[in-house]
């Protein structure tokens, strides 16, 4: 039936194709939500979240990225020498990073780590529609702070995970896509000039994401319990555990995140959380998170491409203001 101003179907299917998703907007905030999750920081989000926002602003400021300019941004956000140093509870091998980069002499890790992956959630949003870019931007971001190269290869899968599930796309091709990421990258790194730890040992990533594509259906305690296997979840099998817990299309997203957090920690609850926020789209999560609004609109900039950030406030001011307010033990409402 028409009127002479609006169009009225009978089609079932219209006002579920008129829903926003927002493109993966709600990516960085969620990821920024499971990393409280995770509980690397007691009282809010921590380095892994610090980090990868300021390589979302380094997306929008040079479109994809450089590694000097980039390790500085991080070092920048630490406080150098004469600032308040900002970064809550970061790793051991960050934290190395940081202090010997400080004093010039940056000692890159060796060891197969999720870390960088957990910093890759922007990547996957920026870089959505551009898979060489894309995997591009996750393998140089990674060598920053790491030698291993099955850390830059679970990089720039969980970078396109996220990618797919700004389009929606879930369940076992999204894990698949995954491990297709995973492949390109392994191309990128043997054609780098820079040499790469354990590339033998990278190799076998995507078939490592392939292998777990049919337990994506189950609950998630039984996917947690498919990754796992008879040993430890750490390393990189943190990553792949946040690639097929965020592929879940049947368990509510609050308990995907929640079985990544208890299972993997911060870095894999960062990685559910921006895969399955990318889907969500801007939500409020039961996890209080510190500057959720701020968070809501790098993940907009990030989707729209707007690289003007001049009016939007510089990382180290955001979390030094954290730093003083819990220095001086303000309340809640204040912080």
């Amino acid at each position: 039936m028409t009127t002479e101003n609006s169009t009225v179907t009978t089609d079932p299917n219209v006002p579920l194709f008129s829903l926003s998703i927002d493109d993966g907007a709600g990516a960085v905030l969620a990821a920024a939500a499971g990393d409280v999750a995770g509980g690397a920081e007691p009282t809010s989000y921590s380095a892994v979240t610090q980090a990868s926002t300021v390589l979302a602003y380094h997306l929008l400021t040079h479109g994809s990225v450089d590694r000097d300019i980039l390790a500085r941004g991080y070092v920048e956000l630490a406080g150098g020498e004469d600032g308040r140093f900002t970064y809550r509870s970061p790793s051991a091998a960050f934290d190395e990073w940081l202090k010997s980069s400080m004093r010039a002499n940056p000692t890159v890790s060796s060891l197969p780590s999720s870390e960088a992956a957990a910093r890759s959630v922007p990547i996957g949003v920026f870089h959505r529609r551009d898979p060489a870019l894309l995997v591009a931007s996750a393998v140089h971001a990674s060598r920053v702070t790491h030698l291993d190269a099955s850390t830059a290869v679970i990089a720039a899968a969980v970078a396109g995970a996220v990618a797919g599930s700004c389009f929606v796309q879930a369940g076992a091709d999204l894990v698949f896509g995954a491990a297709e990421t995973a492949e390109q990258a392994l191309a990128v790194i043997e054609a780098e000039p820079y040499r790469y730890g354990d590339v033998s040992v990278a190799s076998g990533v995507p078939g490592r994401l392939r292998s777990l594509a049919s337990a994506v259906a189950g609950e998630p305690d039984d996917i947690v319990a498919a990754v796992r296997g008879v040993s430890e979840i750490r390393g990189i099998e943190r990553a792949v555990l946040g690639i097929v817990l965020g592929a879940n299309k049947l368990a509510e997203p609050i308990k995907l995140i929640e079985a990544a957090a208890v299972a993997g920690g911060s870095e894999a609850g960062a990685i559910t959380g921006g895969i399955v926020g990318a889907r969500s789209g801007l939500i409020r999560w039961p996890w209080r998170v510190h500057n959720d609004t701020w968070f809501a609109e790098i993940g907009r900039r990030l989707v729209s491409r707007h690289i003007e950030i001049r009016d939007l406030p510089i990382p180290y001011a955001v979390e030094e203001r954290m730093l003083m307010a819990a220095r001086t033990k303000a309340s809640e409402e204040t912080i």
